[in-house]
């Protein structure tokens, strides 16, 4: 509990071990308002964004781009991950790089995560019940050796009103609870993030949506109203833009179904 605890605090957030069963088949990320390092302990990671297929033993992967669907990954027999997620804060302090100059389609992690590979090998050698708890405890040495971070307090602070929110908080609340203009809130956050507060808005709600969908709810019309759409066809619209599918297409891919 203290490691987790500890995690937290660092800015990291989820933490999973998965190794597919099955042929192989596509995976979409779910819209997300974190960064992400994803480790494969067996054959290389291949992920399909924006047209091109990027493939690496390991990636670090930032915010999604306006006008470009979420990543789709090859889940590979026998191949096992370790994935985790990364605020903001603590991408920065691992990485030194802006967010705003890596989008969710990633970069091979050994290009800015020197002791990358080292971890892998690790993980690789350690048993499977043991990997988060390796990951979360390494992650968070390097984040103790990092330097302080210095990206802008308020992108961070308005984001995290976003994450809150479930993407429901106007731009004009947003701005003034960390005392910024609305322009000038829009530039903090391009700057820092590659995102404005609009379109994390639109990331959060749909993220917003898939959970409720996981959780269990009656219908997709349920979880439009519930999720701040205008109605079931807005939401389709956003998984069609933010996806690249739609919800009964997404539920079907990853082999599950609403649960009323």
């Amino acid at each position: 509990m203290e490691l987790h605890q500890a995690s937290r605090a660092a800015g990291i957030g989820v933490v999973a071990v998965s190794e597919h069963r099955g042929p192989a088949r596509l995976h979409r990320a779910v819209p997300t308002l974190s960064a992400r390092l994803i480790v494969s302990l067996g054959a290389p990671l291949e992920v399909g964004y924006h047209g091109h297929t990027r493939t690496a033993p390991a990636m670090v992967a930032g915010f999604m781009r306006p006008g470009i669907a979420t990543p789709a990954t090859t889940l590979l027999p026998r191949q096992p991950t370790v994935y985790a997620e990364l605020s903001p804060s603590a991408w920065h302090r691992l990485t030194g790089v802006p967010l705003s100059e890596v989008d969710a389609g990633g970069v091979a992690a050994d290009a800015i995560l020197p002791w990358v590979n080292s971890l892998r090998e690790e993980l690789a050698n350690r048993p499977a019940d043991d990997r988060a708890e390796v990951l979360r405890i390494r992650l968070l040495d390097q984040l103790h050796r990092a330097d302080r971070d210095r990206m802008a307090g308020d992108a961070l602070a308005a984001l995290e009103l976003i994450r809150a929110g479930d993407g429901l908080v106007s731009v004009d609340d947003l701005a003034q609870a960390v005392h910024l203009s609305p322009r000038r809130l829009r530039a903090v956050m391009r700057g820092s993030l590659g995102i404005t507060p609009k379109f994390a808005s639109r990331v959060a709600r749909l993220a917003a949506a898939v959970g409720r969908a996981g959780a269990g709810v009656a219908s997709w019309t349920q979880v439009a109203a519930e999720s701040g759409y205008h109605d079931q066809s807005h939401l389709v619209h956003e998984f069609r833009d933010l996806m690249n599918t739609t919800p009964t297409a997404w539920l079907g891919e990853e082999g599950r179904k609403l649960q009323g």
